[in-house]
Parts: structure tokens; sequence; C-alpha cells
């Protein structure tokens, strides 16, 4: 696999043979890790899914300076080393004899020099022909936000000649790109990432430049790769280089497989530099001539070599910021609160509470520049606090930019209930003719220390507000609550009197005979009706009672549960003998019979008429009934029916055997 690499790579730059012999004789050499690379390369590009294609945002900008122009550029380097002052710092890789050694300058990064273990060659591949020898490919995404000195990035731009610059390229910037140059330098770039500036020809490989995001947030990698990308014009160097962003550390690790430079004057760098200039960071590199730490380097021909080297760039931590402690506070009551002579709404306190939330502090790796509270109702931190939670974000920010957050809660409870006024009690009298009254009950006033609070009302008989009130006493509860849930009631009674007393019918007076010497059991008939209920119908003598013999009144009481009442009287007659012979008699003379048949039959009841006390006047009674069974056939049979009836109901008043 690694033969059929070499191959195509030969293919591609055939037009410089001395080109391909240096490039193959490299290849040979590497190590185990760019054996794995190789490999990777071979495989990816010939079966990677379709998925893994350059994102539509990518865009390329392309620029081709003449080898005859960065010929002359060489040759006006070469020979000399440039130191920078002591103490600058920026990663130059120097001839072979250099020594390289950690240490740090500015921007608050740390440098470390971790084991050689990069990442699975990335499978978006940037055209060939999208790439020009000193181009830039811009808006190439990261897949999420990336922090480079403090500020969040989502995209790069990625230089054709070894560095990325984070967020779209820096305008009219062409002078520069082919050699790498210090970094504590005024002029750009700036916010770049060197991993391996100077002049290099990536149009003149396949695959030459690579990327991909990879795995889950909150830790993905954003991986970018210079694989086998050769010197230009006549220079046999190669670079396979590989950084990796990662999410969440906002480390930057820069992986080195291969390095080569074979053009005299050359010189690379590897290092970052914040957006303003202010801020860089680098290994350092020791002038093995003067013994003088360098930013600057020109090489004089000297072949120089780089293998399997790792320079991590990991930022500071962020300060520590110690917010105050969360408050717990409560809305402010009103200076007139439980003073009834003023108006409801001015007993009512304030939705808000006056809080003092104290002074964060904060520690950092370097001296702390500002502490910033920034309030989540983006009020004046001295501000009332409004009830609720209020977040204090205070933000430290250190001399290199480096901002660390704490929150703080502020909550303002309200434990005020709503105060709540309701109409007075009602007592009304009941509608004619109904058992109701149909009431205006007029309504509540409510008035809170914070807005929307809400009056609901429920009646005992849970019927509508509106709807008729019953006779008896009806409550009304009244509830105002706020928005957090306090809650307060009061009652209202609604209290219906009934002041109408029942309708009383009762039967006109009416007569009936004696069927005893005692009277005669009487039945009658009373009704009684009340707009609610009559709850009582009483009559004296009550019906079903014997009546004496006499003119018998009775007196009939109807009364409801109000007490109201309504009385009316009637006369029942029980009739005595000596009437009911009298009536019987004129019955008999009544029925126009003849003088035979009426004759005897009167004589008989005119001599119990004369004394109907005497002990003669049952034997006369007896003579009636013997006399109208032997005249029976000249009277007819209705009349001998009841004639006898009554004959014999007489005698029994008068107690006849």
């Amino acid at each position: 696999m690694v033969v059929l690499l070499v191959t195509l790579f030969q293919r591609v730059t055939m037009r410089r043979s001395t080109v391909n012999s240096a490039s193959f004789s490299l290849l040979k050499a590497t190590s185990a890790g760019a054996l794995v690379l190789a490999f990777a390369v071979a495989c990816s590009d010939m079966t990677g899914p379709d998925r893994f294609k350059v994102p539509a945002s990518v865009r390329y900008v392309h620029i081709n300076i003449p080898d005859s122009v960065k010929d002359l550029m060489l040759a006006q380097e070469s020979g000399t080393f440039l130191a920078g002052p002591a103490g600058i710092s920026a990663n130059v890789l120097a001839p072979s004899s250099a020594a390289l050694s950690s240490s740090s300058a500015s921007g608050g990064y740390a440098i470390s020099h971790p084991a050689f273990s990069p990442e699975e060659i990335p499978r978006i591949i940037v055209p060939q022909d999208s790439v020009s020898d000193d181009g830039i490919a811009t808006g190439v995404p990261l897949g999420f936000s990336f922090e480079f000195f403090g500020i969040p990035f989502d995209t790069i731009s990625i230089y054709m000649n070894g560095f990325m610059q984070f967020g779209p390229p820096v305008p009219n910037f062409v002078s520069g790109y082919m050699l790498g140059d210090a970094l504590n330098i005024a002029n750009p770039p700036t916010n770049i990432l060197a991993f391996a500036w100077t002049d290099w020809a990536p149009q003149r490989v396949v695959g030459g430049i690579r990327f991909e995001t990879r795995g889950s947030a909150p830790r993905r990698k954003f991986i970018m790769q210079f694989n086998n990308v050769p010197e230009p014009g006549s220079g046999r160097g190669l670079l396979m280089s590989q950084v990796v962003l990662e999410e969440g550390s906002n480390s930057i690790t820069i992986y080195t497989n291969t390095l080569t430079m074979t053009r005299t004057g050359q010189r690379v760098t590897q290092g970052i530099k914040n957006v303003d200039g202010s801020s860089w960071k680098a290994d350092t590199y020791t002038n093995p001539i003067n013994g003088v730490v360098s930013d600057r380097v020109r090489q004089a021909g000297t072949g120089f070599r780089l293998t399997n080297d790792v320079v991590r760039f990991t930022p500071p931590s962020p300060p520590r910021v110690t917010p105050p402690a969360d408050v717990a506070a409560t809305t402010a009551p009103s200076s007139w609160a439980g003073d009834l002579t003023v108006p409801l709404a001015l007993r009512v306190g304030t939705c808000n509470a006056a809080v003092n939330p104290g002074v964060a502090t904060a520690t950092g790796s370097s001296e702390i520049r500002s502490i910033v509270p920034v309030r989540s109702d983006e009020a004046a931190l001295d501000a009332a606090y409004p009830m609720g939670a209020t977040r204090i974000t205070w933000t430290a920010t250190d001399m290199d930019g480096i901002s660390g957050q704490a929150i703080q809660a502020v909550n303002v409870l309200d434990n005020e209930k709503p105060l709540l006024e309701v109409p007075a009690s009602l007592t009304v009298n009941n509608d004619p003719g109904l058992g109701s009254a149909v009431v205006a009950v007029g309504s509540a006033d409510a008035a809170d220390n914070c807005p929307d609070v809400q009056v609901s009302r429920t009646r005992s008989d849970g019927a509508a507000l509106d709807a008729p009130y019953m006779v008896g006493v009806t409550t009304i509860t009244w509830k105002a609550a706020d928005a957090i849930g306090n809650v307060t009631t009061a009652s209202q009674s609604i209290t219906v009197v009934d002041v109408e007393a029942p309708s009383l019918t009762v039967p006109a007076s009416f007569s009936l005979n004696a069927t005893s010497s005692l009277g005669a059991i009487v039945n009658y008939s009373s009704t009684a009706k009340d707009n609610v209920a009559v709850t009582s119908l009483v009559c004296v003598p009550e019906s079903g009672s014997i009546f004496a013999i006499k003119v018998n009144k009775v007196e009939c009481t109807a009364s409801d549960a109000a007490g109201n009442s309504t009385s009316r009287s009637f006369e029942i007659t029980v009739v005595d003998a000596p009437t009911q012979l009298t009536n019987l008699l004129q019955y008999l003379l009544a029925l126009g019979l003849s003088n035979g048949t009426t004759n005897p039959l009167a004589n008989e009841l005119q001599q119990v008429l004369s004394d109907p006390t005497s002990s003669v006047s049952c034997k006369k009674m007896s003579d009636f009934l013997n006399m109208l069974i032997k005249k029976s056939r000249d009277i007819p049979t209705e009349e001998v029916a009841y004639m006898t009836s009554e004959a014999r109901r007489i005698r029994v008043v008068m107690e006849c055997r």
C-alpha cells in the first residue's frame, strides 16, 4: 500500500525528477507513524463515502507567486541569522544541530510535548483543482465553538503555506506567504496557528490538504492535515503534519510526522498569535552559533529535518471566580399596611426588594484585570430586584484576556397575600310567589404588591353568581390569588327571607245527618300551598272525628318553615232526630202518592214528631217501617229503599232497640 502511495506521488510530480527520487527515499525512511498515515491515505482516497465532501461554505482564494520571485526573495534572505529581542518567543525550526527547548513567553498558553499519537487521517479532501500555490481555503467549519486566546470561533481559513487563521482571512495579505516569520513582529498575519509556516506546494499532490470533525459534543475534534506536501520549485523537502483542535479544552496539538527543507534561505515557523498581535506563544530556538534565543531564522542552505515531533499549546485556565453567596429576600411591605383609612392600593407593598448582592472575587494564572457583574434583567447592580430569580453573572478577565464566570442567584420571594374587600352581606325578601330572590350582590375589590391578582367567587350552593338565591342563607366565598399562589379569602352572606304565607282552601259549611245519638263521623278535605313548602296543616276538629249533634265550627291553620301561617274556618251541622223526621215526612208528602198510601205512613211519623223522646216513639218508628212494607207495592222501589234507610238511621239516633 505504501508503494502505491509513492507511485501516485511520483506520477503527480514527475515533471521534477529530482523531487521524485528525494521523496521516494524520504518515505522509505519514515517512521512507523508515517507508514500508518500513508496507509490511511491510500485507502481513504479510494473508498471514502460521499458524505465526506467539502462543505458548501468553503471558498477559495487563488494566489500564485512565480518561482522566480520566490527564488529572488530567498536569495535576499540567505546567509544571515536575525535574533529577536531576548525573551521573545516564536517557534523556529532550524538546522538539525540546533537545540529545541520548551519555554514560555506570553499569551498565557502552556507548551508541552506529549507522545506522538496522531489521529486517523481526515476524510474530507480539498480538491486539487481548488488548491493554488499560495492560496487560501476560507470558511472551513470547525463543527463546534473553539476559543482561541479567549475568543470563540467556528470557522478557520487554511493557508496553503502552512498556517491557519481563525475566522476570515486578513485581506490583502500577499508578501510573506512563502517565508515563516517571527511572531513578535507587528506586521500580519495575526490570529494565526502556524504549524509549518513556510513555502509549500500542495497543488502538486492529490489529497494534499484534508480536514474533518469527529466525535460527539462536548469532546469533538477538528483535524486538519497537510499530507505529503512538497516544497515548491527545485526544493526536495516534504511536509506531513496534522493539527488537532479539541472542543472543551481548546488545546492545539501539532503532530509533525515529517518536515524536511532543502531550499537555501527558507525558514519555517510554528506558534500561535492572537487577533491584535499582542500575545504569541511557541517553542524557542537557541542559535547554536551565538547562543541567542531567536524568534526568526534564515537558513543558509543547510538541510533540515524534523520527524515525529509534537507540540501542544494548552490555554490557561480561566480565572476562578468566587461569587457572593446567593441572596434570599422578600418583597418590601407598604408603610400603610394595616391602615384601613387609606385606599386599598396604598396598603400593598412593592413587587421587588432592595438587595446588596456583595462583591465577587477572582484568582487566576495572571493578574485579574476586571470583574464585571451583569444581571439577567440587564438592570443596574444596585437597582431593586424583582420578585423571582435574578441571576448575576460575574465575569473576571485576566491580563491575557481570558475570562471566567460564576453565577450568583438573588431570589426575591413574595410572601405578601393580596388584600381583598368584599361587598356587605345582604338580607332581602323572597320574590312574590317564589322561594327565591334575584339579588345584585355587588363585586369585590382586590389589590396586591405584584400584578395579575385574580379574583374568583364560589357560592355555597354551587350556582352561578347571578342565579336566583333560594330562601335561607347562601354564602359567597370570594378569593384573591396572586401569580405565586398567595391567597386571601373572605365571605359574603345573602339571606333571603320568606315573607309569604301559605294559601289555604277549606270546604264550605255543610250539614249532615246524625248517625247515632252522639252525632256523626265527619270527613272533609282542606289543602294548603306555599312558595317554599307547607310545614303543617291542622284542622280542629280534625276530619274523621265524631261531630256532635249541633253546629260544629272547624278551624284550619297552614304554616311554613318561616313561621308564616294562614287560618280559615267553616261549619259542619249535625242534624238531630226530630229534624231528620221532619225531612222524612216532607219527602213522603212530596212523592204525591195516593192518600190511601200516604196518610197511614204520614200519621206514624207525625205521632213520633209529637213526642220523639217517649217510649212510644220507637214503637211508632217500627210501625212506620212495617207500614212501608205493606204499602211498598204502591210506592216505587227506590223510594221505599230510601225511606227505609232514613227511618232506620233515625231509630239509631233515637236509641231505639
